[in-house]
């Protein structure tokens, strides 16, 4: 069995770094929930498109992901945070 000691220990290079959706979301200003919702409807215009699909879920390389934003312009670089509502300004 894998003590999780053990793989403290272990070094990942940046470039292997991986997110899973709630880091995913915490990244782009968007709950867990709302990036599985875009990922089962295939909307890939708000996230980006997973690099794997494991068995515990989809996984984003985190250098695939500062691409997809430096592209789209979005996250939290891109400056407006999904979660909050756009207000109108109303015309009396």
């Amino acid at each position: 069995m894998v003590k999780e000691e053990d793989v403290n220990r272990i070094e990942v290079p940046e470039s292997y770094e991986v997110l899973d959706a709630t880091a995913l979301g915490e990244r782009l200003g968007l709950k867990r929930d709302t990036v599985l919702a875009y990922l089962s409807r295939r909307n890939y215009r708000r996230i980006p498109r997973p690099n794997r699909k494991l068995a515990m879920g989809p996984v984003w390389y985190e250098a695939s992901v500062k691409e997809w934003e430096s592209r789209k312009g979005g996250g939290k670089d891109g400056g407006k945070n999904r979660r909050e509502p756009q207000v109108e300004a109303r015309v009396a």
